[in-house]
């Protein structure tokens, strides 16, 4: 059975997960935080790499335009869910198809790199440690692991990007009259 690296335990990687479980493939999928959701699971505190919606924040979409096609959401549900009704969805789901269990919670990629042989298999290795280790200083944790594949389901909320061009420090704003 070939292996599959999923880098992401938000709706993105929980979807990755059911779908090489559907095509009979063995995924592996490594979260930085304790939990599924990414985005969505709200978080006060700020951690480093993870992105999170407001407190207050409910979907903009209908909760049958953003259902999982095999798992509708509960017709109890409100059509336009807060995160946290949202992240229950999310559980629910990831509790129907067994989908935790292929989870490493706590685990952050540090690193991905094809493999030596990859001009032959198309493998590619996964540098990860404890993120538990990591928050407490300590270094020690460190693993490589090699997959057949990967798949990044990561997001792209997480970092800030700037446009950034000659003179931009040198703005003050606009002033208006």
């Amino acid at each position: 059975m070939r292996s599959v690296a999923i880098i992401g335990g938000g709706v993105s990687g929980l979807i990755c997960i059911k779908c090489c479980l559907d095509g009979s493939l063995s995924p592996t999928c490594y979260e930085m935080t304790n939990d599924i959701g990414g985005l969505w699971n709200y978080d006060l505190n700020a951690v480093n790499g993870k992105a999170s919606v407001m407190k207050s924040t409910v979907i903009n979409t209908s909760k049958e335009f953003m259902a999982f096609s095999d798992y509708p959401p509960p017709a109890e549900y409100p059509n336009y869910m807060h995160n946290t009704k949202l992240l229950t969805y999310f559980r629910m789901y990831a509790t129907e198809f067994n989908l935790t269990k292929y989870i490493r919670f706590r685990r952050r990629v540090t690193h991905i790199q094809p493999a030596d042989d990859y001009e032959h298999t198309g493998c590619w290795l996964i540098y990860s440690i404890n993120a538990e280790q990591e928050d407490e200083g300590i270094s020690s944790g460190a693993i490589c692991e090699k997959y057949d594949a990967v798949m990044l389901a990561t997001g792209h909320h997480a970092h800030p990007r700037w446009v950034d061009f000659p003179g931009l420090g040198n703005f003050k704003g606009m002033h208006c009259d």
